[in-house]
Parts: C-alpha cells; sequence; structure tokens
C-alpha cells in the first residue's frame, strides 16, 4: 500500500509534465528584444523622424553564438519577431542566452521569408530586388546587436535600432513658363537590386554600367498643371539603393511635361547617394528647357500639392 501511494504522488508530480517542461533551466536570462528607429539629429546625418515600425508588423530576427576561444553556431535563423506596443518584440519559442558565449544578433524589416541564415562564420545578407513603382516599394531597415552575457544582468532587454538601407528621393517642379503648363510623367533610370548586409548595412553586388532598369515615380493618365510661378510637389517618393558619385552621374530623370521629355542627371551631392538621407531634386522649368538641383532633406512625410515658394 505505501509503494501505491509514492507511485500516486509521483504521477500526479510528473504526469502532467512534457518533456520540454522537465528540462533543465537555462544557465542564462530569455533573449528579448525592443526595437526602435535611429533618430539622428541634423540634415548633415539623414533626419529619420519621419519613420515609424507599424503595431504588428514582423521582423526578421537572426543570431549566432561564439564560444570563448571556440567555434561559432547560428541560433536564430529568420525567426519572425512580432512588433507590439512601445517596440517589444515577441517571438516563438524564446531562446535563452548560454554561459561562457558572446552573441550576434541581426534583424531586417519588413520580414522577408526566403531569407536563410546558415553560416555562423559571416553576418546574415539579403538580395534585394525594388519595385519599379513609387508607392510599391519596401522601405527595408536593418539592425545589428553585440551582447556578452553577464550573469548578474542575464534578463536585460536587448535594443535593435533600425536604421534605413535604402535611401529616399523627391522631387518638385517650380514652373517659370508663362502659362500653366501639364506634368506627365516622370521617371528614373538607376541601379534596381543589390545585395544588403545586415552586419553594417553595406552593399555589395549594386547593377554597374549604363543600363538601369526604370522606376516610375509618377505616370498620369490625366496630366496635372503645374501653376505657373509655383512649386509642386510630387506627393510620393522614390526609395533607391544608395550609390557612389560616378554611377549617380549615370542615372537619368525623364521629365515629360506638356508632351515634352527632358532627361537630366544629379550631379549633387558630390559624394553620391547615402542610406538613410532623403534628397529632394528641384526641376526649374521654363519654356526654352529645364535645369535641375538637388539638396538633402529631412525624412519626413511628403506633403502633397504645392510647397511654399520662399522654401
Amino acid at each position: 500500500m505505501k509503494r501505491l501511494l509514492i507511485y500516486l504522488v509521483c504521477a500526479a508530480m510528473f504526469g502532467g509534465c512534457s518533456p520540454d517542461d522537465r528540462r533543465e533551466t537555462p544557465s542564462g536570462g530569455a533573449i528579448r528584444f525592443v526595437a526602435d528607429v535611429s533618430v539622428e539629429t541634423s540634415k548633415a546625418s539623414g533626419l529619420l523622424s519621419g519613420t515609424v515600425l507599424p503595431d504588428g508588423s514582423r521582423a526578421g530576427l537572426f543570431a549566432c553564438s561564439t564560444q570563448t576561444g571556440g567555434s561559432s553556431e547560428v541560433v536564430m535563423n529568420n525567426v519572425a519577431g512580432t512588433i507590439g506596443v512601445e517596440g517589444a518584440v515577441d517571438y516563438d519559442p524564446v531562446k535563452y542566452y548560454e554561459a561562457g558565449k558572446n552573441y550576434s544578433f541581426y534583424a531586417c524589416w519588413p520580414y522577408t521569408a526566403s531569407m536563410a541564415y546558415t553560416d555562423a562564420a559571416d553576418a546574415p545578407s539579403l538580395k534585394i530586388s525594388l519595385g519599379d513603382q513609387a508607392g510599391s516599394q519596401a522601405d527595408y531597415l536593418w539592425a545589428s546587436l553585440k551582447v556578452t552575457p553577464d550573469t548578474d544582468r542575464s534578463n536585460d532587454i536587448g535594443r535593435l535600432t533600425f536604421r534605413h538601407a535604402l535611401c529616399r528621393i523627391r522631387v518638385r517642379i517650380w514652373n517659370g513658363s508663362t502659362a500653366g503648363v501639364f506634368l506627365n510623367s516622370i521617371t528614373l533610370t538607376a541601379p534596381g537590386s543589390g545585395t544588403l548586409s545586415l552586419a553594417d548595412g553595406s552593399w555589395e553586388e549594386v547593377e554597374e554600367g549604363n543600363r538601369f532598369p526604370s522606376f516610375i515615380l509618377c505616370r498620369y493618365s490625366e496630366a496635372v498643371e503645374l501653376p505657373q510661378e509655383a512649386f509642386y510637389e510630387i506627393p510620393i517618393s522614390l526609395l533607391q539603393l544608395p550609390v557612389g558619385a560616378e554611377t549617380m552621374k549615370k542615372q537619368v530623370f525623364s521629365i515629360t511635361i506638356d508632351g515634352q521629355t527632358f532627361e537630366v542627371s544629379p550631379a549633387t551631392p558630390a559624394e553620391g547617394w547615402a542610406a538613410g538621407y532623403s534628397y529632394l531634386y528641384t526641376v526649374w522649368y521654363a519654356t526654352d528647357g529645364v535645369t535641375f538641383q538637388g539638396t538633402i532633406e529631412p525624412w519626413l512625410p511628403v506633403e502633397a500639392g504645392e510647397v511654399d515658394s520662399e522654401e
């Protein structure tokens, strides 16, 4: 009878537990994250204050661990992390830190199911082909973080600070002619694909040469009137690959006004286009042609319609 009682007590204690529940407690705390967006402080650094990570959107999470003086292994391979209130990142199943290991974390937003991370000796990378129309392009962001677990702080939350992988291109037109004219379309030929490293946001395998794909900033079935002696800013922007000065100068804007197409190449800024920057190009239109000027602007939402001419 005593043996039966002991058996029943043991069955009650362990019968409802799965094998996972009976595992030993991990040596470190849970790996947890919170996400935010890098906000610079000056136009020269590229303001990002117009960017948010929407609640409920997903980022791809990657991680590798390295034993001190030993080998590395992948511990998170494109795990979908859902961004919640105040940037908390939820993923399942939860991973735990292990004593004696250093960790490198990487993230890409938005989540891309095709990504795979199998080589812990290198950072994960993403092959990207840009959408060919403004408004249908993904605004790719990346983040990286290195953590050396401290036994006294093993439950600290890692902060994934996302940064832009692309640059933003905006256009406005000043109609300096003697009458109202009509805008038909604006397109840009530029590099359209490359490989993004999540370690530092650098790009490789970006298209080079003189033949680039075409991207549509705007194309109207009914032409839009450009008021005389006023600015009109295109109420949408293109997201493009960062490129050096020489490649930038090979890119071509095709601007069609009143059925006449003008082709211009950006000459500014002198160093080319950099990730996380927003560039505003002004087309100065007159009946005898156009001139073109570029400036660096904050990464803010674009307002539709006219822009104050004193800006």
